[in-house]
């Protein structure tokens, strides 16, 4: 996958180094090569994580695939199950386009990142394939990154408006995406465990994580697991952020806290018992495959973490510190070196720009890295896409403030208005990929060379 800068001209063999090493990162969480390592065939057998699944006990297999992944890891698994008798249903985001055949399954073109009623419909038909499942149904669910909005069927009580209006003020109040699942799973007839607490038949889950931590009751908000969270830290987190949402959520949630409806499937559920939920890939395999690039390019290489979170600024403030430390002391790496981080941070938004939390982040360094020569620092949305915008990241050198106030740009200004996309799109460094039919949240890439 081709990463490229947009309005990048003469910004350098640096910048050019630390694309090198986020489309390798983006390389190695290439859906389809996850399944396919996870999920094997010899000899007429399958094997699933190296242990045998035995295929005479079986004649009906169901097959659920959701999120920006859905379509590749499908295609994989049906050329692994081949002739098998396969039946089930793909949801990826509208727009996107499905290369291969993926026949027998019904596909749908849902909406994405606002759940539409493509996105209920698709639910539905998924929880009908599993309830219709038998003594001799086998059912692999294929969950990735934006699960929760291409697979969205509403609770009692609650309309498909209502979970859309609470997931936007969350997220303008710069909740982490375990807050958000917490309440969307108390809002849902299919996350939170739900999926899998419609049948009997085994399901074995391949999760492609888009989530810090790689917890699988988080990633697509958990249909297959179960769901440690309640209704009153449901209610908390509400509380806590002071958003406004319909009263149908407050409803929902206070009669929920009070037992009126009942809670998600609990840990130690008998109905995972025939679960099993198997992460596929992560942030840290991009992160890891990023390194090695910038290795073999000749930097001095460490991997921070694949944790990163918290407040995009907050996180462009200790990264650009590591520069400096890097530039004028020597430590943790003599120059040239590279730093290597991945995860997903949070963007409290309070201007009226347009941006993404990547965007953001390089933004906020471009201010913090002002005057540092030889320095290049990317931020990038392992989906391709950066917020509401058409970019998936950008990038920034110690000379891109200075370029900004040539034009007569307040880069400061730009940040306090959370106008990150606009401030990249008069300087330069936006990095485009379009869709990438993956998601593993983010990787950014500290360079510092010799002076």
């Amino acid at each position: 996958m081709a990463v490229r800068v947009c309005g990048g001209r003469g910004l350098g063999r640096e910048v050019a180094a630390v694309v090198a090493g986020l489309e390798k990162g983006l390389a190695a969480v290439n859906p389809e090569k996850l399944v396919r390592k996870h999920v094997k065939t010899r000899a007429g057998k399958l094997y699933v994580d190296g242990k045998e699944v035995d295929l005479k006990r079986y004649e009906d297999f169901v097959v659920l695939a959701v999120g920006k992944a859905a379509a590749p890891m499908a295609s994989a698994l049906l050329s692994i199950l081949e002739e098998l008798p396969v039946r089930g249903v793909v949801s990826v985001p509208r727009g996107t386009n499905v290369k291969h055949s993926l026949k027998p399954l019904e596909l749908f073109y849902a909406g994405h990142p606002t759940p539409d009623e493509k996105s209920m419909k698709a639910a539905e038909k998924m929880l009908k394939h599993v309830e219709d499942c038998g003594r001799r149904s086998l059912a692999f669910a294929l969950i990735s990154g934006g699960c929760s909005s291409l697979a969205s069927l509403p609770a009692e009580g609650v309309t498909l408006e209502d979970k859309i209006e609470m997931t936007s003020a969350l997220l303008r109040a710069g909740a982490s995406i375990e807050e958000l699942n917490t309440v969307r799973k108390h809002l849902s007839a299919f996350k939170g465990g739900w999926l899998a607490k419609k049948t009997s038949c085994p399901i074995i889950s391949l999760i492609l994580s888009d989530v810090v931590g790689d917890r699988v009751d988080v990633i697509g908000s958990g249909p297959t697991a179960p769901d440690p969270t309640t209704y009153r830290e449901a209610l908390e987190i509400l509380r806590n952020r002071r958003v406004h949402v319909s009263e149908n959520v407050w409803r929902r949630l206070e009669k929920g806290a009070a037992g009126l409806y009942p809670e998600t499937p609990k840990p130690g559920d008998p109905c995972f018992r025939h679960v099993k939920n198997i992460v596929v890939g992560g942030n840290f395999d991009a992160v890891k495959a990023a390194a090695r690039k910038m290795e073999q390019q000749g930097y001095r290489t460490i991997t921070l973490t694949s944790r990163m979170t918290g407040e995009a600024r907050e996180a462009a403030r200790f990264l650009s510190a590591i520069a400096m430390d890097i530039a004028y002391r020597g430590i943790p790496l003599k120059p040239p070196a590279a730093v290597v981080v991945g995860g997903e941070t949070t963007v409290t938004v309070k201007g009226s720009g347009s941006g993404g939390r990547n965007q953001e982040l390089v933004l906020a360094a471009s201010i913090y890295l002002k005057g540092l020569e030889r320095v290049v620092f990317a931020s990038l949305g392992t989906d391709g896409v950066d917020g509401p915008t058409d970019a998936a990241g950008a990038v920034c050198t110690g000379r891109t403030y200075r370029k900004a106030l040539a034009i007569g740009l307040k880069p400061e200004a730009f940040l306090a208005n959370n106008d990150s996309h606009s401030f990249f799109s008069k300087v330069g460094g936006l990095l485009k990929t379009g869709p990438t039919a993956t998601n593993v949240g983010d990787i950014a890439i500290l360079c510092v060379s010799r002076r």
